[in-house]
């Protein structure tokens, strides 16, 4: 294996679709040299299990620069690779059955318009023609957002990590950052397992283990590692095709699209697996959240009366991940106080991919002393003051965030 440099303008800690994407675009922009270095394989934690809905309809002005930017990263990478990415843009259909999930559909209609986003009312008829699984006597009202999209999420991230090579970034892994090198209350490199590192500026895009590297030396993130979770149906069916739209349900907390001719799916809990990041382990590819079961079973009446065929193909694959979730449900972005030269890329609430495009080019600016093209202070790691983040009273916030989630 190649010496590690002996430094670098910028370090990137974890190779996740958030670390790629700031090397990406950091180099590109031509900013300086970049190493990125990851312990395990690139994208292989909580990127590769993500649903990776692209969904660009956000309740606020930042989050949706986030995803847009995103979409138009997609067309950048396709362009700079020569290949395509493999986008669905097949729209999301929000279904509602009852009267209360129908107003959260006038008021996503309300801020379509606001925000200039297409979007179409359809009857149930049409509504079914689009998602054959759904049972159109059940549908009280559906809305298409046609625009809205899906993607491979392992296959984005690398290609952020093969775009960051081409700009001359340099991707590294097997190798684990094990402390920052701190002066004078700034960090000034990194330790790993291969040697230290000097650095203008590292940025902490490490996912659920984001934050304990800065620990020591009082930094506390605001968020905390919570359970995400899918199913994948047992069996292909014309009534999954791949053009259909991504399908969210609200009135049962749930959110589908097409997988390999089959249906996967997601059901928001209502109360969150959440887990201490000191506990976990390096590689969470197998980890033990829990019996997520229950989640499906208590929905399972509702789930009967809107998609019989649902309920009949039965299931072959659970999978159960880890994402990080802050109460607010904002993401954590930028530097922590008293720690200067540090920047870290977290906290995404479960929409990592969707924002990844976004939040490159944000941290990406920052670490280069640029003014990042989206205001941060939303996302300020220091919002919530001093917080113990591993109390159970935090761990018990951050999941009733992710309890509560309502968009894709």
């Amino acid at each position: 294996m190649k010496p590690l440099p002996p430094n670098a303008d910028l370090i990137v800690i974890g190779g996740g679709v958030i670390g790629q994407s700031v090397a990406w675009h950091y180099a590109r922009a031509g900013y300086g040299r970049v190493l990125l270095l990851e312990r395990g394989m690139p994208a292989a934690q909580a990127s590769s299990q993500a649903a990776a809905l692209l969904t660009r309809l956000r309740e606020s002005a930042e989050l949706m620069a986030f995803t847009r930017r995103t979409d138009a990263a997609i067309d950048e990478l396709e362009a700079e690779l020569g290949e395509p990415l493999d986008r669905r843009r097949s729209g999301q259909l929000h279904v509602a059955a009852s009267e209360t999930a129908a107003d959260r559909l006038q008021q996503l209609a309300s801020l379509a318009a606001r925000t200039g986003e297409p979007w179409e009312w359809l009857g149930a008829s049409a509504a079914q023609r689009l998602a054959p699984w759904l049972a159109a006597d059940a549908i009280r009202q559906a809305l298409l957002l046609p625009a809205e999209s899906w993607i491979d999420p392992y296959r984005l991230a690398m290609a952020y990590g093969r775009a960051a090579r081409g700009h001359g970034a340099r991707l590294q892994p097997g190798v684990e950052v094990t402390a920052l090198q701190v002066e004078r209350e700034r960090v000034v490199g990194v330790e790993t397992t291969r040697g230290a590192v000097a650095a203008g500026c590292v940025v902490d895009a490490s996912g659920v283990w984001a934050g304990l590297l800065a620990g020591p030396y009082g930094g506390s993130l605001p968020f905390a590692a919570v359970r995400s979770q899918y199913w994948i149906t047992a069996s292909a069916t014309p009534k999954f095709p791949l053009t259909m739209p991504v399908v969210l349900l609200p009135d049962l907390g749930l959110y589908a699209r097409p997988e390999l001719g089959a249906l996967l799916f997601g059901v928001r809990e209502s109360r969150s697996a959440v887990f201490d990041a000191r506990t976990l382990p390096h590689d969470i590819e197998g980890f033990d959240t829990g019996d997520g079961w229950p989640a499906l079973a208590g929905i399972a009446p509702a789930l009967a009366r809107l998609s019989p065929t649902l309920i009949e193909v039965g299931i072959r694959h659970h999978v159960s991940g880890l994402s990080t979730y802050t109460p607010d449900g904002r993401y954590v972005l930028g530097a922590l106080p008293g720690l200067d030269g540090l920047l870290v890329a977290s906290g995404c609430c479960g929409s990592g991919v969707a924002a990844s495009g976004g939040i490159g080019q944000a941290l990406a600016e920052l670490a280069a002393g640029r003014t990042p093209f989206v205001d941060l202070a939303a996302f300020a790691p220091a919002r919530f003051g001093s917080i113990d983040r591993f109390s159970p009273d935090w761990l018990s916030r951050c999941g009733a965030a992710r309890a509560g989630k309502r968009g894709g």
